[in-house]
């Protein structure tokens, strides 16, 4: 692959990809003889737990919320319903917010078969400096920040999801906030501030230009979509420590929560998720990463009034600008799609940034200072691995 990156600019881009073929439980901490709705004692899941939670993972996801990365998990859920072919199907889907996508819409061409295998799979692509590939779907998945009424709020988080079904893999992209780019029509900022100049869009058009790889569509998550999501699945089972259960205690205005393997509730896992105090980030968002985990092994578990129940009320709070259709072709192969294995990466990736002071708004601030090449480089080679198309205009 060429090392040489320029400058990646989407301005007019013509060339669309096509999309492959997506009661209230009360809940409390537990302590740990608690069992689950579906007679799994608590040792059994705990093991399940942490035998997910010790997966291979080629790649350290960092800087994310846990709600984007619960969401990952929501729309499979959808995805599995929907292919299901359930009578509520459109019902269902009506309860998404769907906005018009501003490029072209496509008739789906990947078609891949019950055993998994793509029927078609044209070569990957170098166009208008931005790499592409009809076998891989990127979507960009933000959660917004908790923002006052009136205020177009920043992107809290963001992770981009690749379906890729050239070399069968899910594949998980976590972009930094605080990274210093140059957003398109505004100048240098933080990444995050470029949903307040522009929205989805331009945060979309943002990450393409500065990191070269051709994303297809987005999903934008409500703040308070945390809580009902770990609430809708029943709570999570995490592996509490006593210092972990002062924080939890401090963020939740609790005095009864102690270190333990227990089930947590929404308001618990979101204080458990927030801790800054113990450790680095890195730990800060290993703990995101056992709530995902946790949360994904609840879903696995779910029958069909928890998952009916779920969608009912995590729906309403997603907006995407994939089309109804787009969703039934993903539906049409949710399965397949979910057994692939997952892989993650974080940018800026270590050794290929710097801390900067820089001013921004007549005021300094601390910034990550990415380097685009080296970064963008690493994000191709990710996403594409070895099918890197060739860098030709």
């Amino acid at each position: 692959m060429d090392k040489n990156h320029q400058d990646f600019d989407k301005e007019n881009l013509q060339h669309t990809k096509k999309i492959p073929d997506l009661e209230q439980n009360e809940l409390h901490s537990q302590a740990p003889n608690r069992k689950q709705n579906n007679n799994m004692s608590i040792d059994d899941e705990k093991a399940s737990h942490q035998a997910l939670a010790k997966e291979p993972k080629t790649r350290k996801l960092t800087k994310s919320r846990i709600a984007v990365n619960v969401i990952v998990a929501m729309l499979s859920v959808v995805l599995i319903v929907v292919g299901a072919g359930c009578f509520y199907v459109d019902g269902m889907l009506n309860k998404m917010n769907f906005v018009p996508n501003t490029e072209s819409e496509v008739t789906p061409s990947i078609a891949v078969s019950e055993t998994g295998e793509t029927t078609s799979l044209p070569d990957p692509m170098f166009v208008n400096g931005l790499y592409h590939d009809d076998a891989i779907t990127n979507i960009l998945i933000l959660s917004l920040d908790d923002y006052q009424e009136g205020d177009v709020g920043r992107s809290d988080s963001m992770i981009m999801l690749s379906i890729d079904t050239r070399h069968k893999k899910l594949k998980m992209t976590s972009f930094m906030r605080d990274m210093f780019v140059q957003i398109p029509g505004v100048g240098s900022n933080r990444l995050n501030t470029a949903f307040t100049y522009g929205g989805a869009p331009l945060t979309v058009k943002t990450i393409e230009n500065n990191f070269g790889v051709d994303i297809d569509r987005y999903v934008l998550i409500d703040y308070d979509a945390f809580e009902t999501i770990i609430d809708s699945v029943g709570g999570v089972y995490i592996d509490v420590s006593d210092e972990e259960a002062v924080y939890i205690n401090e963020y939740s205005f609790r005095t009864d929560v102690v270190g333990g393997y227990q089930l947590l509730n929404g308001d618990l896992a979101r204080s458990y998720a927030r801790i800054r105090k113990i450790g680095d980030d890195f730990e800060r968002t290993a703990r995101q990463r056992e709530v995902m985990s946790a949360a994904i092994n609840q879903l696995k578990t779910a029958d069909i009034g928890t998952i009916n129940h779920v969608l009912s009320t995590v729906l309403p709070m997603i907006t995407t600008n994939l089309s109804k259709t787009e969703v039934l072709n993903l539906a049409s192969n949710a399965l397949t799609y979910l057994n692939y294995p997952v892989e993650q990466l974080r940018l800026p990736e270590d050794g290929a940034y710097s801390n900067a002071m820089v001013m921004i708004g007549g005021m300094e601030a601390s910034v990550l200072r990415p380097d685009l090449e080296a970064n963008s480089e690493s994000l191709v080679q990710f996403i594409y691995e070895d099918d890197t198309p060739e860098m030709t205009q």
